[in-house]
């Protein structure tokens, strides 16, 4: 297993996309890059757009998961969401932002995932 925060991102955005295929959701895009940075997973379920920001720690030294996307991640998060809804031409559609906290143990094996939908509300 790659120890690096880019590898174990990495991994934990792939057990996302398991996670959100066996529950229904069409994985359009994964890493889609913004001038502003970058949406983790962006799929469609039925006619929502859904943007996804997957977190994944090993340990919980330095909090949990979620506990990572601050006032300002999240600010950052909306940002590049409202530019691929203008970029793709999908303002008005329905869409929302849900957030993926994943634990892994020391081997890189999954402990245990939580989905958060609505993790960050879209302001029009």
């Amino acid at each position: 297993m790659n120890r690096t925060n880019l590898g174990i991102g990495k991994l934990g955005e792939g057990i996302a996309e398991k996670f959100l295929t066996s529950r229904g959701y069409k994985v359009l895009h994964r890493n889609f890059t913004t001038p502003f940075g970058e949406i983790d997973i962006v799929a469609t379920q039925r006619s929502c757009t859904v943007f996804f920001e997957v977190k994944t720690r090993i340990s919980e030294k330095f909090g949990s998961p979620l506990s990572s996307i601050t006032r300002k991640k999240q600010k950052h998060i909306l940002r590049n969401c409202q530019f691929y809804l203008k970029r793709r031409g999908l303002c008005g559609v329905p869409c929302r932002i849900d957030a993926i906290s994943i634990n892994l143990d020391q081997m890189g094996e999954l402990k245990i995932l939580r989905h958060v939908k609505n993790a960050i509300i879209i302001k029009e």
